[in-house]
Order: structure tokens, then C-alpha cells, then sequence
């Protein structure tokens, strides 16, 4: 359980997921460029560096600090857990993504799960997302590091 629990943090997903929102709002492309697409902006790696669960920072362990996502655009993705690993028993993920709802959803279908994100804001260096875990939201924000 804290494997998934650990994993479900860096990248944000959780078993079980459903839509965390009813469509219909605007995805803020702050920042994405005026000729960009969000898939173009997606594809990279990226760093979870910023968590909030119930309208309240939390830290990033020291253990998921190497953890990296990268998202490639060809459609595959690979969750990498980094050297430092929270659980000795975690493995990467690696699947393919898509996006759907007007690009608002992010759902990767990997060898452990199928989990998806509402996007809230995207730039060509940051990505935030809303995550359903268990019983809460959290707020995910990741920044590109290539």
C-alpha cells in the first residue's frame, strides 16, 4: 500500500479514478504558446515539486526527490522511481497516455493502473493537475526539467 501510495503522489493518479470535474471549464495555456498544443506541451519530463491536500502544503519526501515522469510524444510515458526508492519493492511504470474532454484529462494506461488527471493550468515549464486519491483531491503541480 505505501508503494502505491508513493506512486500515486509523484505522478499524481490513483486506482479507481473518475473524472475529478463535469467538463466545461477553461484550461488556463498560460504561458503555452500561441501555436502550441497541449500535447506538444506535455511531452518531457517532469518533476512533482509542489503538493496540496485539503487547501494544504505538503511536502515532497525525500525519497520521491529523483522520482521523474516523462511524458513522450509519440503517446508512451515512463514513471521513473529514481535511485532513491520510499519502498524497496517499486518498480517503474511505463504505458501510453492520452488526453481527452477537450484535452482537460490526462489518463495513462500503464502496467499498474489506468489513472487519470484533470489538467487546471499548463505552461511549456509547468503543468498543474487535480488528482482524486481515496477520498480527496489533491492539487499536483509538476515542472518540466527537459
Amino acid at each position: 500500500m505505501k508503494k502505491l501510495k508513493i506512486y500515486l503522489c509523484m505522478i499524481g493518479f490513483a486506482f479507481a479514478f473518475t473524472s475529478c470535474g463535469s467538463g466545461g471549464d477553461t484550461l488556463n495555456f498560460a504561458n503555452m504558446g500561441e501555436n502550441s498544443s497541449v500535447q506538444d506541451v506535455i511531452a518531457g519530463k517532469w518533476k512533482l515539486t509542489k503538493r496540496i491536500v485539503k487547501s494544504k502544503n505538503h511536502a515532497i519526501k525525500a525519497c520521491e526527490n529523483d522520482n521523474t515522469l516523462e511524458i513522450q510524444g509519440d503517446g508512451a510515458y515512463v514513471f521513473d522511481n529514481g535511485v532513491t526508492q520510499c519502498n524497496a519493492s517499486e518498480t517503474n511504470d511505463v504505458g501510453t497516455w492520452s488526453l481527452s474532454d477537450n484535452d482537460q484529462e490526462l489518463t495513462f494506461a500503464g502496467n499498474e493502473a489506468t489513472k487519470t488527471m484533470l489538467l487546471k493550468s499548463i505552461g511549456t515549464n509547468q503543468l498543474v493537475a487535480e488528482i482524486k486519491i481515496d477520498t480527496h483531491i489533491e492539487t499536483h503541480t509538476y515542472t518540466k526539467i527537459q
